[in-house]
């Protein structure tokens, strides 16, 4: 990771609302027709041309029985369109409440996963567990190798799995990345079964080699962490790595292992480099991907030294990604090559304060959003709390606006900072939901303005705050009709350690800039950045004490 520790004079919330790839196709070529691989990847997400109606700004989900990945979807909008019966009303009913608590072996991290009537869980202790979601029962678990012990507290007390695997429905296969210590410590890709845990034939894949544009400089696991979320695109299975609390020299980077011939590609964030950080981590959110061959990455520091030169223009992108936001490309080899970035002008001020871009995960913003001139949008926000509105087909690169300034659609804030990703809701006009750090839920107001340029404004804040750690918002709804929608929330809790944690969950449309707290239930402890995952109705955490927690009616 890049440095994760929470500032040193925290304060309260803020009181004022203020088998091989493809060769990718050009933008309008891919974006001309339906990809199913997007498809796949939406997760059954029907995303409309820009809304004809006022308030509708993304299509409908239809109903499904899996939430594959964290923050629901390949584009992380963190929208679960599909939940009628988390409508308000009946979350506010006396039936509705903790179903059942499930103890696991080791803190849980990772988002659960939801497959068919399976609740996937994996924990830092390298147990997998697939639970009943209708009752809590453990139907299957397995132990993945000894985990490796954490030297800090950022991820205590052992880094075995840490990050969100993803399911492929098609094949129901869990896709999964774990740190062990048998003949030394190493990373696996494991493909399990989500019927029956079993190994699939041929796996697990050690993680091994050097990046491809960083020959002879060969991946470190000991001093990695793999945190980012799992990413499923084309046959294949995309993760990025960073430090374990920016403890020790290390490097960025993503791999990716295709899922029929088991073929590993590594691309580093810090061409030519063991030691220049730049960590792809994201506080734990997901790889962004919007269509075939497409990945976008969020990095840490690593630009303080000044010899990682990033100005210039994004779609000519040099060897050295620090503080960025990174458009990666699928070669027809399967190797990964950058195709464009942006990075703020004050970069090495960042890195030297410790305020990095990379603890937040980008968020690709669905189609209704945008523009004509931008039509795909994207949402980036870390340390320092500017909310940088990026065009995903042009990111911006560094000092390309006027007069050196950022080269982006818009900028909000600053803010408190974020550690994690936003959650979005296409109705009621279009928000953005991020938890700041120290500070408030926050939900920004998608418009666009007098000179038809897209803008974020901030539009409300919670009165109840937010302690360091806290997790990333998720949206529930049914479709995009008015009223329907909730915003879902872990707060880290008061204690050092994750104690007396919460699940919250507040109206998504702000009343005289205020969020309305709807209800709230006790978790005991919880993990740093948790991320809860909803499907039919119910709402599943897993939490640092071991547990796992169902939320829903009575049947």
């Amino acid at each position: 990771m890049s440095r994760s520790h929470p500032p040193a004079r925290p304060t309260g919330p803020d009181p004022t609302p203020a088998p091989p790839q493809p060769t990718p196709a050009p933008a309008s070529a891919r974006r001309a027709r339906t990809s199913r691989s997007a498809a796949a990847l939406l997760s059954g997400f029907t995303l409309l041309a820009p809304a004809v109606a006022a308030g509708t700004l993304g299509g409908a989900a239809p109903a499904r029985a899996d939430n594959p990945t964290v923050s629901v979807n390949g584009m992380r909008t963190a929208w679960d369109a599909a939940e009628p019966d988390l409508a308000p009303g009946k979350v506010s009913s006396a039936g509705f409440g903790r179903r059942w608590s499930t103890a696991v072996d080791g803190a849980v991290y990772a988002q659960p996963l939801v497959a068919g009537s399976t609740v996937v869980v994996a924990t830092s202790t390298n147990h997998v567990y697939g639970v009943n979601a209708a009752d809590g029962r453990i139907v299957w678990q397995r132990a993945l190798g000894t985990p490796v012990a954490s030297s800090t507290a950022c991820l205590s007390p052992a880094t075995g799995i840490v990050s969100t695997p993803v399911y492929d429905k098609a094949s129901r296969t869990v896709y999964l990345v774990s740190k062990s210590s048998e003949g030394g410590t190493h990373f696996s890709v494991h493909a399990l079964d989500a019927g029956s845990g079993a190994e699939r034939s041929g796996w697990p894949v050690t993680v091994q080699g050097a990046p491809v544009n960083s020959p002879g400089v060969a991946f470190n696991p000991n001093t990695s962490a793999q945190r980012a979320g799992l990413l499923l695109l084309d046959g294949a299975v995309y993760f990025g790595f960073a430090s374990d609390c920016g403890v020790g020299t290390y490097v960025g980077t993503v791999a990716g292992v295709n899922t029929g011939t088991r073929k590993l590609t590594l691309w580093s964030t810090e061409s030519g480099s063991a030691s220049q950080n730049a960590g792809v981590w994201m506080s734990g959110g997901g790889l962004v991907s919007d269509g075939a061959g497409r990945i976008f990455i969020a990095t840490g520091n690593g630009a303080g030294d000044g010899s990682s030169p990033l100005k210039g223009p994004g779609d000519r992108p040099g060897g050295h990604f620090a503080e960025s936001v990174v458009r990666l490309g699928v070669n027809s080899d399967g190797s990964l090559a950058a195709r464009d970035f942006f990075s703020p002008t004050n970069n090495r001020e960042m890195d030297h304060g410790d305020v990095d871009l990379g603890s937040g995960g980008p968020a690709a913003l669905p189609s209704g959003f945008g523009t004509a001139a931008h039509p795909h949008l994207m949402v980036q926000v870390g340390k320092d709390g500017r909310i940088f509105l990026l065009d995903r087909d042009r990111l911006g690169g560094m000092g390309q606006g006027p007069n050196g300034t950022d080269g982006v659609v818009g900028t909000t804030g600053p803010f408190k900072g974020v550690w994690g990703h936003p959650g979005v809701w296409g109705g009621d006009g279009g928000y953005v939901y991020l938890v700041e750090n120290y500070g408030a839920l926050r939900a920004l107001k998608y418009s666009v303005n007098g000179a038809g340029n897209p803008q974020l404004t901030n539009a409300a804040t919670s009165t109840e705050g937010f302690g360091y750690a806290s997790g990333s918002p998720v949206v529930t709804s049914n479709g995009t009709a008015s009223g329907s929608a909730l915003v879902w929330t872990i707060y880290s809790g008061t204690g050092p350690g994750g104690q007396n944690g919460e699940l919250r969950v507040y109206d998504a449309v702000p009343v005289n800039g205020a969020l309305k707290l709807r209800r709230s239930f006790p978790l005991g402890t919880v993990t740093r950045f948790s991320v809860p995952a909803t499907d039919g109705g119910r709402v599943f955490v897993g939490t640092k004490d071991g547990h796992l927690v169902a939320f829903g009616r009575s049947a």
